[in-house]
């Protein structure tokens, strides 16, 4: 029996890498005989950093692609075992700059050259190599480090309409009740800006403005140490009658009901734009680091992700979510070809049998 080790930020409650582990495991049930492969989780309480116990070691979904991961997989790598790169991406902080095209693209990142030789050798010798978006490939590029063989996976959360049965409720009359799902958290000013206030002083704005063309709101984290932030925020509406205040967390399932009666929604959080795509619910994503735009431009949504350091966030947020809602069947069919691509390409390693 193969062991095959999937290495992600697990255990840890955090919904968008739960997730994301939970879209391998409902892959491998329906495509690896559990006779031949046992699937073991990088928990907390597994010795997954012993990489020479596991025959297949698969970079999950999430921002893996960076120091220390990388290290961990070329460990592997030269002890022989079988790599897969499965919806991996990378995150930093570092600001972007405009091509000749007027394009927003990833700048210039300086990393030693001592990962950048062990990032090309665990690319060059995965057995598949899909990465999240676009700006996750620049960054390979740009260290010398772009396989052949790789492929613009998508987010493995994409997966849920195509392996988890979701059951959307029936839509509510728009007429007399219309519902802005608003995402707040934090991460700990590690954004873009480093200044989480004012990104949260301009969706109290957004919200008031919203609220004044008629939309109800419905303020949700995806975390448990966002509540405190998403409290601040509610504060600052001032407890109207028309916003829900809404701390819990959930499974993605129970997100994704949520969701799915709402009309638009604007997220802080890379999977809470996820949710709001498995929902088939169009959405604006508050660009907070590099991570948001790899997403975004992967699904070709660029237009709909608006940087946490934008001059004019409030305004923008307000018109955006708008134009978001009313363009909802050119939205969905956006979200519909993502699906399809992170399916595709998802589904390859299992078809050719590559663990």
């Amino acid at each position: 029996m193969r062991k095959v080790l999937y290495l992600g930020w697990i255990g840890f409650n955090n919904l968008g890498d739960e997730w994301m582990w939970e879209m391998f495991r409902a892959m491998a049930d329906a495509h690896l005989n559990e006779e031949e492969y046992q699937i073991i989780p990088s928990l907390p309480q597994v010795e997954w950093k012993k990489v020479d116990q596991y025959d297949t070691i698969v970079l999950g979904g999430g921002s893996l692609i960076i120091p220390g991961y990388v290290d961990l997989v070329h460990d592997a790598l030269e002890l022989g075992k079988t790599i897969i790169i499965w919806g991996s991406g990378h995150d930093r902080l570092h600001k972007w700059e405009q091509s000749a095209e007027g394009l927003l693209v990833p700048d210039a990142v300086n990393e030693s050259i001592q990962y950048r030789q062990k990032l090309k050798a665990v690319m060059e010798h995965s057995a598949y190599c899909g990465v999240r978006g676009p700006w996750t490939v620049n960054y390979m590029d740009s260290l010398g480090a772009l396989p052949e063989h790789i492929s613009i996976s998508g987010d493995s959360a994409m997966l849920m309409n195509a392996l988890v049965p979701v059951s959307a409720p029936a839509r509510t009359d728009q007429s007399q009740y219309r519902t802005i799902g608003i995402n707040w958290g934090t991460s700990y000013n590690r954004i873009y800006g480093g200044n989480e206030e004012r990104v949260e002083d301009a969706l109290a704005e957004a919200g008031r403005s919203l609220l004044a063309l008629g939309y109800r709101l419905h303020l949700y984290s995806v975390w448990g140490p966002d509540q405190e932030a998403l409290a601040r925020l509610y504060r600052k509406l001032g407890h109207d009658d028309h916003v829900t205040f809404d701390p819990n967390v959930y499974t993605a399932a129970d997100y994704v009901e949520l969701l799915s009666g709402f009309e638009a929604t604007i997220n802080f959080k890379l999977h809470a734009n996820l949710l709001s795509a498995a929902a088939n619910v169009p959405f604006v994503c508050i660009g907070y680091r590099f991570k948001s735009f790899d997403l975004m431009h992967g699904l070709d949504l660029a237009d709909w992700i608006i940087a946490s350091d934008d001059e004019q966030l409030a305004h923008k947020l307000t018109e955006k979510v708008q134009a978001a809602a009313a363009w909802r069947e050119g939205y969905i069919s956006k979200l519909d070809a993502g699906r399809q691509t992170a399916y595709q390409s998802l589904v390859t390693p299992f078809r050719e049998r590559l663990f």
